[in-house]
């Protein structure tokens, strides 16, 4: 196994962990009701059942803790670190950007546009940003309903609807494909090929159009006398 270039030991995999990938589908699976992307995060954390990644993980390594270092006269500060770096879920941007968009393209999880009303304590989080002079108004606004996106299973695609029989053709109705002119060539192209091609062109798809409905006529044919034969006797 080629060993990791040095340069690369201190970047965070840009992937989707299998572990994480198992703790959000589980987390979304388990809960009876939509979840937001903070509400898995936390959750997420809470996780007591996982193994922590570690430097023997064979996932990843966790990155060692970098300090400032001085490059060409230059001080380089070093990249910051997630706040739960031992954790596969390691922060709320990873399971944003790459755990979430993965369980999307898996087909596993969706997200979906609702209206909501923030609880109580979200209110109260919230207008703690807020100056006093316009907390009031602030609080108004903030008890209507709002515009949320929140995480569920992915719904799986309704059956496709059977054809009515009214739009069937004749062929369909006895299992025979559905056939069409332009099946032999009826309205092509032809302006590329020399009027004596053009002809020829089009007096060979004449022909094979001709063939083409004998051919189904006999095949219609046939299968209504192989179902009368097949209907029992009255």
């Amino acid at each position: 196994m080629a060993a990791i270039p040095s340069f690369r030991k201190n970047l965070w995999p840009r992937h989707c962990l299998p572990s994480a990938r198992e703790i959000v589908r589980s987390i979304v699976v388990s809960s009876q009701t939509p979840l937001s992307t903070k509400d898995i995060y936390n959750l997420a954390l809470k996780h007591t059942t996982i193994q922590l990644v570690t430097d023997e993980s064979p996932e990843h390594n966790v990155p060692k803790k970098e300090h400032p270092t001085i490059v060409r006269g230059i001080k380089r500060q070093p990249s910051t670190r997630p706040p739960h770096p031992e954790h596969p879920v390691r922060s709320l941007q990873y399971l944003k950007r790459v755990v979430l968009p993965d369980l999307v393209n898996s087909k596993n999880v969706e997200k979906f546009c609702t209206k909501r009303t923030l609880s109580q304590a979200e209110i109260d989080h919230r207008l703690q940003t807020v100056t006093k002079a316009a907390r009031k108004e602030q609080a108004v606004s903030l008890a209507t309903p709002r515009n949320t996106w929140l995480w569920r299973m992915a719904t799986p695609p309704p059956p496709p609807k059977p054809m009515s029989t009214s739009t069937l053709s004749k062929s369909e109705l006895l299992g025979l494909p559905r056939l069409t002119a332009a099946d032999v060539g009826v309205g092509e192209d032809w302006s590329h090929l020399n009027k004596r091609r053009q002809r020829a062109r089009k007096e060979k798809v004449q022909r094979d159009l001709k063939w083409m409905w004998t051919l189904q006529a006999a095949k219609r044919e046939a299968a209504r006398e192989a179902l009368q034969l097949s209907a029992p006797a009255s």
